[in-house]
């Protein structure tokens, strides 16, 4: 006798910004901010939603693309690793700056860890050699430096300034 396979469960979210979202239980299982609410007893999956108060719908599905790609890499034809490297490089391409930092912040939210090592390394990796005044702007820190305090800085920690990419 063939076991039937097992139904497969869909999971709704509500994204601050639209209706909802129907997320397969393998996805959601990976967002830990939303294990205590599939593992409450009066969680039923059918009519459940789960609002997600801080993430937008564009953020939520960012995250879910990155998951679908990584929880189905092994399947790839081919070199994985190098596939997944090539997945990684045109997800970050294809977002832009205040993108990346808010995709970051949903993952954080969410406690999606693999997404939010693989953003945080993202943001690591685009700031590394940037001048102040880019990291400043990326950031949106405002100098409250005065001039004689950032040129002391400047001077006795010139080495911090080394080999950084000029302003654009």
């Amino acid at each position: 006798m063939v076991d039937a396979p097992e139904p497969k469960i869909t999971i709704c979210l509500k994204p601050c910004d639209s209706d909802l979202v129907k997320v397969s239980l393998a996805i959601v299982k990976q967002m830990q901010t939303i294990q205590s609410f599939i593992e409450d007893d009066s969680f039923v999956a059918t009519t459940t939603v789960i609002p997600l108060p801080n993430v937008t719908t564009f953020q939520l599905s960012k995250i879910i693309d990155y998951l679908n790609y990584h929880r189905n890499d092994k399947a790839v034809a081919g070199d994985v690793k190098e596939s997944a490297k090539k997945f990684d490089e045109e997800f970050v391409k294809k977002l832009e700056h205040d993108q990346l930092k808010e995709s970051l912040l949903a993952a954080n939210y969410l406690n999606v860890k693999e997404t939010l090592d693989f953003l945080c390394q993202a943001v690591a990796d685009l700031i590394k050699d940037k001048s102040v005044k880019f990291v400043r702007k990326f950031f949106g820190i405002v100098n409250d430096y005065s001039i004689e305090e950032e040129k002391e800085i400047r001077s006795t920690s010139a080495w911090a300034f080394e080999d950084v990419e000029e302003d654009y």
